[in-house]
């Protein structure tokens, strides 16, 4: 495998990480587009990888080793399904853009409670839940934060129980405003971070709604990861490390192997941080931390 990164930050890079049952893929059909297309994933606390994707099986289940355990979802989700992440209890959540839901689930997939109507968005703009939600994110008290991103500028807060508390944002550029809310997450004081994508910068509130910082100096960031001591960003500007304080400890978006730099859409990492990569060049890849 060849190696990426530099100094303490030198990572195994494993492109097509998963290994999936003979004729599966990892992408959309049915429509225009990418014949492979990830969108996100998370690990549960055993270590199973979960990988979200636009195709007859979206949601796929693998071991820490990339094989093959399980599948679900199949004809329960659009073909624009979008964000996938693992609440505290370790029940698995997705925001569908395209039935503007966002749906919680038991591991095998049991669906246990749904928030939105299915194929009725909200109208455009105008910030009541859902218009092509896209992420969604947890604190310590078990409240769930949605970004409800491509046909609102928003973020709803709800209880565990599925009741909507209050929602802030709107178009723009200026503090607590947005262009794209693309995904959603929580660090360790339950402050969140919110990938504006399309404003080029990753804004950071408290769970009230309250700006708290901006961050600036990327390129299209898609989605975010919070290690023990860092935080991961991947984007269009590829794979980035930072501290709490905002200071870049590495940047890099190699062209690996002759593969393409690293478009990220999804990034998520395991109790190791070994980082996993949902890549807009249609492939899930994992980067294994190189011991010194």
């Amino acid at each position: 495998m060849p190696i990426i990164g530099e100094g303490s930050w030198r990572y195994d890079f494993q492109r097509d990480w998963a290994s999936l049952p003979r004729w599966w893929n990892l992408g959309e059909t049915g429509h225009a587009g990418p014949p492979r297309t990830s969108v996100q994933g998370a690990v549960a606390a055993n270590g199973d990888v979960y990988v979200l994707c636009r195709a007859a099986h979206p949601v796929l289940v693998f071991d820490a080793n990339g094989n093959f355990v399980s599948s679900w979802g199949e004809g329960k989700f659009s073909t624009f399904v979008h964000g996938l992440a693992i609440d505290l209890g370790g029940k698995i959540w997705i925001a569908d853009s395209g039935l503007h839901t966002v749906t919680q689930h038991e591991p095998d997939g049991t669906l246990l409670q749904t928030l939105g109507t299915p194929n009725a968005a909200a109208p455009t703009f105008y910030g009541q839940p859902f218009n092509m939600p896209t992420g969604t994110a947890f604190t310590s008290d078990g409240d769930v934060f949605v970004s409800d991103g491509y046909g609102n500028r928003r973020v709803h807060r709800f209880s565990r129980d599925g009741t909507l508390k209050y929602s802030w944002g709107e178009h723009g550029t200026g503090p607590g405003q947005f262009v794209l809310v693309h995904f959603i997450g929580a660090d360790w004081r339950d402050r969140l971070y919110v990938c504006d994508r399309d404003n080029h910068r990753i804004q950071i509130f408290s769970p009230a709604g309250e700006t708290l910082a901006e961050w600036t100096g990327f390129k299209m960031p898609s989605d975010l990861a919070f290690g023990h001591e860092v935080i991961y960003v991947g984007g269009g500007d590829g794979l980035s490390i930072w501290t709490p304080e905002r200071r870049l400890i590495a940047r890099f978006n190699p062209d690996v192997a002759g593969e393409g730099s690293l478009n990220i859409h999804g990034i998520w990492i395991d109790a190791a941080e070994n980082i996993y990569l949902a890549q807009f060049d249609r492939a899930v890849s994992k980067l294994t931390k190189v011991k010194a």
